[in-house]
């Protein structure tokens, strides 16, 4: 999320989803559009592996591709299958940047190999970059080679789609729905300073637990994951593509839905009372990797989505002005008393405790929210000390520069 500060204002890049209503004739040409991605997707991965082979046998461990290399690969795909054409130029460019960015991650070891793109994914998109070619009226979306789709969408969504720059737009399949988001840039007013700040400590049991003694508890969405295991074992019974499989896929992509809507109001809700409330926010990192390996762990870990709660917190804080922190993932926040430091080394999964040295009695996950303000803040105290002094260092280096200018 990337922001710049004009005066008291930040003008930040927001994303705005809307809900479209295409007619038959518009569903077709998404419906190609979507194609023509994954078939070029899949052929410049497949070119990538077929290049590659050539190289390890001649000893090459990596094979780095840039813009250059598959920007030539996607004119050689046009010329081959005509069809191309039927979407929008910078469309099909995108995906060999998509594709770019999630090699550079499997090479710095923060995701896994790229995999090839399926038809049966019920969630596919494609993204069209606005050349003064994207149009917006009250009820009507004019895309270029697309054209017109109708959407719906609050009035405040509609105001700022008027007046802010539109960067791109991506339209998205989800479940048999399409919906458009908007990459937008606003302006966004700082929040009023508070003068306070707090540690988090994410748990399992409890969503997040406050440096200040409250707990925020777990959304409960056992009735959702029920309905899902339910259509789920229902489907897997019924013939791929059937009528009654599309029926049944239709149903389950509805409930998926509510429980994805019901956990982002939550946690847009609560991400904005926490910037709202606190100056300062301290967080732990989290090994989300590490965690999922557990397969006791893994199916909770899903609902609670601690991923999507920090990120939120993190980019409404550079919108609002506000300082986020995170501390090591090492840092044993839950086994030292935040009275006086003792290090309990054998604590266990005990929830309370009583420290051995000063007597202490503590809730655990409240002490490791308070452990997690104190490092946080620290961390901000060596900041900004390195930054006093490299700011001194340079200043020496540019006076020595112009004294030895001409």
């Amino acid at each position: 999320m990337c922001f710049i500060m004009l005066g008291e204002c930040n003008i930040v890049n927001e994303g705005l989803k809307v809900k479209l209503y295409p007619d038959k004739v518009m569903v077709d040409k998404f419906n190609r559009s979507l194609g023509n991605v994954r078939f070029v997707w899949n052929n410049l991965l497949t070119e990538y592996q077929k290049t590659f082979e050539l190289f390890k046998q001649h000893g090459y461990t990596k094979l780095k591709c840039n813009q250059t290399t598959f920007n030539t690969m996607l004119t050689m795909l046009k010329k081959e299958y005509s069809f191309l054409y039927e979407s929008e130029s910078s469309t099909l460019q995108q995906v060999y940047r998509d594709l770019i960015r999630s090699f550079n991650g499997f090479f710095k070891k923060n995701s896994n190999y790229p995999k090839f793109k399926s038809k049966k994914n019920p969630k596919n998109g494609f993204r069209i970059q606005n050349n003064n070619n994207i149009k917006i009226t009250s009820s009507i979306i004019v895309l270029p080679v697309l054209g017109e789709v109708h959407y719906r969408t609050s009035p405040q969504y509609k105001q700022l789609l008027k007046e802010s720059k539109i960067n791109n737009v991506t339209i998205k399949k989800e479940h048999n729905h399409y919906y458009a988001v908007f990459n937008i840039e606003t302006e966004k007013q700082p929040m009023e300073k508070t003068d306070k700040a707090v540690g988090i400590d994410l748990g399992i049991r409890t969503l997040a637990t406050l440096s200040n003694g409250l707990k925020i508890t777990n959304l409960d969405t056992t009735h959702e994951d029920k309905m899902i295991k339910k259509y789920y074992r229902v489907l897997s019974r019924k013939k791929y593509n059937s009528n009654r499989y599309n029926k049944i896929l239709k149903t389950l992509g509805k409930w998926i839905q509510r429980k994805t809507n019901r956990i982002n109001d939550a946690y847009h809700k609560l991400s904005h009372y926490i910037v709202k409330n606190y100056d300062i926010i301290c967080m732990e990192s989290l090994d989300i990797k590490e965690l999922f390996q557990n397969t006791d762990l893994s199916s909770r870990l899903q609902s609670i989505s601690w991923k999507k709660l920090v990120e939120m917190i993190k980019y409404k804080c550079e919108w609002y002005g506000k300082k986020f922190i995170q501390i090591s993932k090492w840092f044993p926040s839950s086994k030292i008393c935040s009275q006086c430091g003792y290090y309990c080394k054998d604590l266990g999964d005990k929830k309370e405790w009583t420290c051995p040295h000063c007597q202490t009695h503590h809730d655990r996950d409240i002490n490791a929210a308070k452990n997690i303000k104190k490092e946080g803040l620290r961390l901000l105290m060596d900041e900004t000390f390195v930054n006093l002094r490299n700011w001194g260092d340079s200043t020496v280096i540019l006076l020595s520069w112009e004294s030895t200018g001409p």
